[in-house]
């Protein structure tokens, strides 16, 4: 494990995941495993597998971690309140199809699938 990768600390998990059950978009949280998730979503939208993690700055490294280690996820989301990711760990989790956001990212991205949910882009 990465040095700057830490546990989900109960609080933020419990914190993130009364959030979404709160989103218009999102019928069923599923726990799949410690901080893996289906997402079963309401208007038709598909569901998605979700990792989330608590990195301060996640960089590629932890992607490719964290991919190897939960195949067949779609989504990492960062969930810490100062967490952030590097422009190339972006690439390298788009390059494997796998969207990766911060908390406030997600819950706008949750509102769309296909490439509009791996590429979505918050408006400043």
């Amino acid at each position: 494990m990465r040095e700057n990768r830490i546990d989900v600390a109960k609080s933020t998990r419990d914190f993130f995941i009364r959030g979404l059950e709160g989103h218009s978009a999102v019928m069923e949280i599923v726990p799949l495993e410690r901080d893996l998730y289906l997402i079963k979503r309401t208007r038709g939208l598909t569901d998605i597998k979700i990792y989330i993690a608590d990195i301060y700055i996640a960089g590629e490294a932890d992607i490719l971690e964290i991919s190897c280690q939960f195949s067949g996820i779609e989504c990492i989301v960062l969930v810490g309140y100062y967490n952030r990711y590097s422009n190339n760990a972006k690439g390298l989790a788009l390059s494997r199809n796998i969207a990766l956001y911060d908390k406030r990212e997600f819950f706008c991205a949750v509102n769309y699938e296909g490439d509009a949910f791996l590429n979505f882009k918050k408006k400043e």
